[in-house]
């Protein structure tokens, strides 16, 4: 190969592309990142350049981040977060483990099916803002009836999930279990679960939201410290930035916790997408 050609050859050689991060090669990731562009972008507009909305009643982006800062000065911050984490984790992992623990009896057993789905159905369709007060009575005031909201909002959803994978497995696994000479034990720990593990990661994922929204509705009500309670004491002193500050807090939190759970129920159920190729 002539100096010529060797140069034409070095030319005409791709360009080594830059190495992008892996999660930013996510198409979700990059629509995440244009709704909260869109939606600072707007709120800016409305607030601050054309005055649509009052200040007091909605502060602008920065002034929300400034009420980080100003309840972390004042010592509120990093207390009523502690608070609302204890009061959310208790509740969360009781209520998870319940929820599972019912939905595997109710989606196995005919009989409790028929008895328990009406009920906790039932229990679903009530909101949690009609039996706070009913709750505040009878466990009195401070973390133990938002930890009890918790439980409920987060053992309902899981239970639902969790009967519906009991109760919906792939009867061709089952036979096929049988005929390999599988016990009725041992179809339920190597079929049965598995099958439904995908579907309990699912209603883990529900019951975040929920059980975040049943600690916000107690803490508000009837609970001397946590966020919700910051809320409601940063309203009534006309700190909207540091109320806005609180609500923030909860829906950050709320979203990490989704995507993470929103991947393990991807993982989870990826062994069924390969299987039904």
């Amino acid at each position: 190969m002539t100096s010529a050609t060797l140069t034409v050859a070095t030319q005409r050689a791709p360009k080594p592309r830059r190495r992008v991060p892996g999660f930013l090669r996510s198409r979700r990731v990059w629509f995440s990142i244009i709704d909260f562009v869109v939606v600072i972008t707007v709120w800016h507009l409305a607030v601050v350049t054309f005055g649509v909305v009052n200040k007091v009643f909605l502060p602008a982006p920065m002034d929300v981040l400034l009420g980080f800062g100003q309840l972390a000065q004042a010592g509120l911050l990093w207390s009523n977060m502690g608070f609302s984490a204890v009061t959310w984790v208790i509740g969360f992992v009781l209520g998870a483990v319940a929820g599972i623990v019912t939905g595997l009896v109710v989606g196995s057993t005919h009989i409790a099916y028929k008895l328990v789905m009406p009920l906790m159905w039932a229990a679903w369709a009530t909101p949690l803002v009609a039996i706070q007060p009913i709750i505040g009575v009878w466990f009195g005031f401070g973390m133990t009836p938002n930890i009890v909201l918790v439980f409920l909002s987060t053992a309902i959803p899981i239970s639902l999930n969790t009967v519906a994978g009991v109760s919906g497995v792939n009867p061709s696994l089952l036979r096929a279990a049988s005929v390999y000479g599988a016990s009725g034990l041992q179809a339920y720990l190597k079929v049965r679960l598995p099958w439904t593990f995908p579907y309990i990661v699912g209603g883990i994922r529900l019951a975040i939201p929920t059980s975040l929204i049943g600690l916000l509705i107690g803490e508000m009500v009837s609970s001397p410290m946590g966020m919700g309670s910051l809320i409601v004491t940063s309203l009534a002193r006309f700190r909207t930035n540091q109320a806005f500050s609180a609500i923030l807090f909860f829906i950050i939190v709320s979203v990490v916790l989704v995507s993470v759970a929103d991947l393990l129920e991807r993982k989870a159920g990826a062994w069924r997408e390969v299987s039904a190729r």
